[in-house]
């Protein structure tokens, strides 16, 4: 992802903004390592429930969401975007969550040179790379067991 550094530190200034404020913060994105091009994933909540719509060359999907009184759930996916229904996995208590979703990219990075690939156990004919991770992370707040609406004009404002 190719990001200016403005650009991060106005999204770290609106999530730390929001927290103060005590209303959902800002979705943040990183990326374990750069990739050739910028994908999307985008959060909506219904009720108690988030669900991502992304980019369809993104798969393996894995997302997690931690809470109050240490909440902790997380489902995977390996074609779409999971959805997370916050009851599924404990008591639902008001509060900030976080959420951190994580996926592979089609591009692929080299792992290893040919010679330390011949001593890792595996068969030197499958390869010594692997598909590019991206991460998309955020929180939001929950009131009355229902996921509050993130506005960013409002967090702007």
């Amino acid at each position: 992802m190719k990001a200016t550094s403005s650009i991060a530190s106005r999204v770290a200034g609106l999530a730390i903004l929001g927290l103060a404020l005590g209303v959902a913060a800002a979705p943040a994105h990183a990326q374990s390592e750069r990739t050739e091009r910028e994908y999307r994933i985008q959060e909506q909540a219904a009720g108690s429930r988030l669900r991502f719509d992304a980019d369809p060359a993104l798969s393996n999907f894995t997302l997690s969401v931690t809470g109050p009184d240490g909440y902790h759930g997380s489902v995977t996916s390996a074609r779409v975007p999971p959805s997370f229904r916050l009851a599924d996995h404990g008591d639902v208590l008001d509060g900030i969550y976080n959420f951190e979703m994580t996926a592979a990219t089609p591009e692929r990075r080299r792992d290893a040179s040919p010679q330390q690939a011949a001593y890792n156990g595996r068969d030197p004919s499958a390869g010594t790379t692997a598909y590019l991770g991206y991460t998309y992370s955020g929180a939001f707040r929950v009131v009355n067991g229902r996921i509050m609406e993130f506005d960013q004009a409002e967090q702007e404002g």
